[in-house]
């Protein structure tokens, strides 16, 4: 039995919208008549397409194990008794490329104290979205919005209403053909949107740009950092941020599913804003490398925005660093480079990684995707008929059956 933790995080299209969901979300999504796809492998040679989920099974409360990689630290829960797709020593054979797959159960998996000799999993390198290719405008917007991941914060309000504040805010609903509700929303609990920016910044053209669309106020020296603050109270900045954007902090920042529903401009200036931020561009190597405190949900933003725009994305090794406002404090940073032109030689998009360690969990609720078939019983290509799907970007298996032969 394929079971997976219900937290796990793949990319889904629920009634036509593309987005990121956890299995239980897809679960509750199912069970009430919506539509279902997730990008899955459709064959050999690695072509990656869209299919449709037929179920989403519950198993109810299963003990866990966590696989993890060993240089991306991305890591799938699947449960003990279930079949993983690994590869031999090479990726490909034949002279088309194609994908070798084999199979193991959880607890039959080679894992040393050497993770060179350990068992691989394969993370796709690319999704195909279905979407408009938009205009400068809507770059604009995207990198004013991965800008803000990066470099970022807000002013909030504590709202306490009387009776009285109440008559004005309704009066000015009003005036707005409003109802009370929707002018709160409207109006919003930020009273401030932050930018903390650089000399460089100003000189790269970054300023200009967030600037360009929206009311900023005059930059001023933030003295602790020896860099500017840039501030803007402008609604239409913060309601695009409040419509694409999650979360408050560099751990919690993260993109909205809406996010990947605009248009190619938008998705590829939100990356561009991000990495402008947070982003070292090498001249040698032609690519960005980008480090983000463990965000694990931003971090698989970046890597689905890559796959997306079609761009290369190496996961590399993280490190522990000391922290500048708390050098007490070691921190785990996770570490991507970001290709715009294809880095490396490959007919399908896909990457092998091995194993780093298998550990317990807890027990936790567990679920699994079963799409639908696209090959008859007779088909070569019947093994596909199991599809697999990327968790997390980890290739997975849908499968239920126990395979004929395990390794």
């Amino acid at each position: 039995m394929n079971a997976l933790s219900g937290e796990t995080y793949v990319f889904a299209g629920v009634d036509g919208k593309y987005g990121v969901y956890a299995l239980k979300e897809l679960f509750e999504l199912h069970k009430q008549g919506h539509k279902i796809k997730v990008p899955a492998l459709l064959n050999e040679r690695g072509n990656i397409g869209w299919v449709e989920v037929e179920d989403v099974v519950s198993f109810g409360k299963q003990s866990m194990k966590r696989i993890m990689l060993a240089t991306s630290r991305l890591f799938v829960e699947v449960s003990e008794g279930a079949i993983i797709s690994v590869y031999s020593k090479h990726l490909f054979r034949g002279s088309e490329e194609q994908i070798k797959l084999k199979f193991k159960l959880v607890n039959r998996l080679k894992v040393t104290k050497t993770t060179s000799r350990n068992d691989s999993l394969l993370l796709t390198t690319r999704i195909p979205l279905n979407l408009p290719e938009g205009n400068q405008e809507e770059w604009d917007f995207g990198f004013t919005l991965g800008y803000f991941i990066a470099e970022g914060s807000f002013k909030k309000r504590k709202r306490s209403f009387t009776k009285n504040s109440l008559g004005h805010l309704l009066a000015f609903a009003k005036q707005k053909r409003m109802t009370l509700e929707d002018y709160l929303k409207f109006t919003t609990d930020v009273i401030e949107i932050y930018l903390a920016i650089g000399q460089l910044d100003f000189e790269r053209g970054y300023v200009d740009v967030v600037q360009k669309r929206f009311k900023f106020a005059n930059p001023y020296k933030d003295k602790r950092s020896n860099g500017y603050q840039l501030r803007s109270s402008d609604l239409d900045l913060i309601h695009l941020i409040k419509n694409y954007i999650e979360g408050n902090d560099s751990h919690t920042k993260h993109i909205k599913n809406e996010a990947y529903n605009r248009t190619k401009k938008f998705l590829e200036g939100i990356m561009d804003g991000f990495l402008a931020g947070d982003g070292s561009y090498s001249k040698k190597g032609g690519g960005f490398q980008v480090e983000i405190t463990t965000n694990y949900r931003l971090y698989n933003d970046l890597i689905f925005l890559s796959k997306a725009l079609g761009y290369d994305t190496h996961i590399n090794k993280g490190r522990f660093k000391k922290s500048s406002f708390h050098p007490s404090n070691n921190y785990y940073y996770l570490i991507l480079s970001i290709f715009k032109n294809w880095h490396r030689r490959t007919a399908v998009g896909l990457v092998k990684e091995h194993i780093k360690k298998i550990e317990d969990v807890c027990e936790k609720e567990a679920f699994n995707l079963i799409l639908k078939p696209i090959y008859t019983q007779d088909d070569k290509h019947v093994k596909f008929n199991h599809l697999y799907f990327t968790a997390f970007g980890i290739v997975v298996s849908d499968a239920v059956k126990t395979f004929a032969k395990l390794h």
